[in-house]
Order: structure tokens, then sequence, then C-alpha cells
């Protein structure tokens, strides 16, 4: 199941052999946390390349008394921190999970060592990272272009899971308040 899975998620950024994926696979771990499980606090150093393979989480950071969703995941999408990944520096971001999820998970020092001749690590590495540039620009167009409520329907289409969704991440995620977003769902019924 993993293999195929992550050959799945990474198929439509470039698509490699099984091997590569039954190989990769065998580097990780598949894990289930319960709902809002913590994987990385704030102001602490990402130390997993998590995938998720059920459930939703998102990216936080403390504003103001209260949490400010940047960016979310669903299955089959990337949930860490990128940047404290990749520089091994802490960053202001949480990572947490919205229900109860199962990850796929690879330590930063496991993930290293893929970059070693053969073992795709630095394709992957830079597949994630285009495919987070283009996901948080598209998001800044998105917020630029769209209404809320073509968003959150946007959302409803391409994101399995995200019904349940706690109301007040995924309002923060759109920029609105959770409020809004009730007569947003109140008004597609």
């Amino acid at each position: 199941m993993t293999a195929t899975f992550l050959k799945q998620v990474f198929d439509p950024f470039h698509v490699l052999d099984i091997g590569v994926w039954e190989n990769f696979g065998k580097l990780g771990e598949v894990k289930q946390f319960p709902k809002e499980s913590v994987l990385k606090e704030a102001n602490t150093t990402e130390k997993y390349f998590t995938i998720l393979v059920e459930g939703s989480g998102g990216c936080l950071i403390w504003k103001k008394n209260n949490f400010v969703c940047i960016d979310m995941g669903f299955e089959g999408d990337f949930l860490f921190d990128f940047m404290s990944f990749t520089t091994q520096q802490p960053t202001p971001i949480e990572v947490r999970l919205f229900d109860d999820s199962t990850v796929f998970r690879i330590s930063h020092e496991v993930f290293r060592q893929t970059f070693n001749p053969g073992n795709h690590g630095e394709r992957m590495a830079r597949l994630v990272a285009e495919s987070s540039f283009i996901s948080k620009q598209q998001q800044q167009i998105d917020l630029l272009t769209k209404t809320a409520k073509e968003r959150y329907l946007e959302l409803l289409e391409t994101k399995k899971g995200i019904e349940r969704t706690q109301l007040k991440y995924l309002a923060s995620y759109l920029g609105i308040t959770p409020q809004s977003l009730s007569r947003i769902r109140a008004e597609k019924i």
C-alpha cells in the first residue's frame, strides 16, 4: 500500500518506477495520530517529512491570542514545516492534525540519506519544493481574485475530508471569520 500510495502522490509531478517508491516507503513509517495532535510545535525544528495518508491538518501561526491557519493538507498532501525541514532551523509554525489521521513520515536524517546517488532524494525534494511553491502562489492568486465563497466551494470539490475540518481552521485559512463561513455554508445548502 505504501509504495502505491507514494507513487500516486508523486506521479502528477514526475513519474518514477514503482521500485523507487517501494525503496522510499521502507525508509519511513506509517503512523496514526488522534485529532488535535501537534506534529511540530512552534519555535522548534521540523524533524519529519510527512504526507497525509488519511485525515487532515494544517500549518498554524499564533497571532493575537489565536492561531492563523496558513496552510492545510488533506489525503495525499504534504504536511510539514518545509522551511524548517530544509534549513533545520526553528520557525514559529505549528503543524497540527485537525482530525484523526494516518501519516507516512520519514525522519530528516533518513531523508537526507536518499540524496545519495541513485536514490532519487534530490529529485523528490525538488518536486516537493516545486509543488509547495505552486500551491502557495495559487493560494495568493486565489485570495486576490476569488471570493471566500468561491475558494470554499473549490476546496469542497478538490479536497477529500474537508467537511470534517473544524470551522475555526477552515475560516482562518480562507481569511474570513467563522461566522462568515457559517453564512457561506448555509447559502450552499
